[in-house]
């Protein structure tokens, strides 16, 4: 069953028509019925009545009719006697059954009548013993067309005994038979009359003012909330009451809408603007270029929970050193952000007094914990460059970083060396120093690329970001992380977090 003709047999429409059309129809057929039936009953009481009644005053006028074989005048009076009684055919025989006279004449005249004819002349023979309790007379009457099949014993003129047979319909009857039906016909027509106009007045009552609900309900669904019923509230019944209702309801709909839209409307201009503060903190990649960086950084919402900070210091006689920090603050929104610009703006102040790498990610830590007070917290993972051949990892309970020699496509991965940066003032972390070589491809990371839920099911997976990584290890670091994010848009099925990549190829 299609869609439609679910609607359309749940409609509460179609379950009243429905319901009231059986009625209806119930309802004339009773009274159509009841109807007949009561003047059927009296007209064919009356049809008997005038049977008898037309039977006896034929036999009291034939009575002293004495007629013979022939048509002489006689038999012109005993004829135009019974044509007063609209009886124009009949058959008049012997007790043998032989047949005397019949009306009107016959190209092949009857000879003799029928045995079932000739055994009822019987019945009502003068000459049959017990005559005191015979009948008079026969009449068979046939109540479906209102004929009568008249047999009458009478006496010629010689005396003997003969018998008429006349069929022959009561005209009084059959006038009234033709009422009833024209009765009938009207009583039907106007049940249905009366039941359609009444259908009419229902609809235009309920149904018409149900559809205007309907429809504005639906405009209102669609957004246009200015959407009002506007019909004559003059019945000041149920309907009127709840026409009223909705358009209170969709006034007060309306009204907070418009404000919650221009404060929506204000929230995002302060978002908008707490980006542009937020990506003021991000460094450039051109003072970086040896470094090839390829990065992606996309906030789940306006202001992002993901954090990156590049270092160089100089030192006379000495390496210069090159940090790479990325963190990632718990929650999303403008909380997370917050916690980003308070880590950026504290990192930035501390690196400015103390250039080495372990002294700012441990005060950082502390920053966080005496500042926050342990209400947010954040992961986080420190690159240092310093010495060739060698870097060092920080990585604060962030997901592990990895490296990737593309020559070999050796992997390797950088576990947690302690927990969340904020989770204690006295937590101290240690750097772990890795070989490296030219060409060797760092990639940093938050949650909102490996936690991301698929359409198939699950998560994408570090699994999978490190192959995407490694089938397009030959080119260049900004196309990896952009076929990565393509990868991730396809596969995705909704973003959960920010969503930050970072590639960093160790240089000559």
């Amino acid at each position: 069953m299609t869609k439609s003709k679910i609607k359309t047999t749940n409609s509460l429409r179609f379950k009243i028509g429905l319901f009231y059309t059986l009625l209806a129809l119930l309802n004339i057929i009773f009274f159509t019925v009841m109807i007949f039936e009561n003047q059927s009953d009296l007209l064919l009481k009356n049809f008997q009545f005038q049977s008898e009644n037309l039977a006896n005053t034929i036999l009291a006028d034939l009575q002293n009719i004495g007629i013979t074989e022939e048509k002489d005048e006689v038999f012109e009076v005993f004829r135009k006697t019974l044509k007063l009684y609209d009886i124009e055919k009949f058959l008049i025989f012997q007790g043998d059954g032989k047949v005397w006279l019949e009306e009107p004449e016959k190209k092949e005249p009857t000879l003799q009548v029928s045995e079932a004819l000739l055994r009822k002349s019987k019945d009502v023979s003068a000459d049959k013993e017990g005559s005191l309790f015979k009948s008079r007379y026969n009449l068979d009457l046939n109540e479906k067309d209102f004929t009568v099949d008249f047999l009458l014993p009478i006496h010629s003129k010689t005396g003997e005994e003969i018998f008429l047979f006349t069929h022959f319909n009561i005209a009084s009857i059959q006038e009234r038979l033709k009422q009833l039906y024209i009765q009938v016909a009207y009583a039907v027509v106007w049940g249905v009359v009366f039941h359609l106009i009444f259908a009419i007045l229902v609809y235009r009552a309920i149904f018409r003012r149900v559809d205007l609900l309907d429809a504005a309900s639906k405009k209102m669904a669609t957004g246009e909330l200015k959407t009002r019923i506007d019909w004559n509230f003059k019945n000041e019944d149920e309907l009127d009451n709840l026409g009223r209702s909705f358009n209170g309801m969709a006034e007060e709909i309306e009204t907070k809408v418009n404000t919650i839209t221009k404060l929506n409307d204000e929230i995002g201009q302060e978002l908008q603007i707490g980006k542009e503060v937020q990506e003021l903190f991000l460094p450039s990649n051109k003072k970086y270029k040896q470094f090839k960086i390829g990065k992606v950084y996309r906030p789940m919402r306006e202001v992002s929970g993901d954090i990156y900070q590049y270092f160089h210091f100089e030192e006379k006689g000495k390496n210069d050193t090159y940090c790479f920090f990325l963190a990632d603050a718990s929650g999303h929104g403008v909380s997370a952000a917050l916690v980003t610009v308070v880590m950026a703006m504290s990192l930035q102040s501390i690196v400015k007094e103390n250039h080495s790498p372990i002294h700012a990610i441990n005060s950082l830590g502390e920053v966080i914990a005496n500042r926050l007070q342990a209400s947010f917290f954040a992961t986080g993972v420190f690159v240092v460059f310093k010495e060739p051949g060698k870097v060092k990892f920080v990585n604060a309970g962030h997901n592990a970083p990895f490296i990737i020699r593309p020559s070999t496509k050796e992997v390797r991965y950088i576990d947690s060396s302690g927990p969340p940066l904020g989770m204690g003032d006295d937590i101290k972390y240690s750097l772990d120093e890795f070989p490296v070589e030219p060409g060797d491809k760092i990639i940093l990371y938050t949650d909102g690329v490996v936690e991301t839920p698929v359409k198939e099911g699950g998560l994408f997976g570090l699994e999978r970001f490190v192959e995407i990584v490694l089938n397009n290890i030959d080119e260049s670091n900004s196309d990896i992380v952009d076929k990565a994010m393509e990868e991730l848009e396809l596969a995705h099925e909704e973003y959960k977090d920010d969503v930050t990549m970072i590639i960093i190829e160790v240089p000559e």
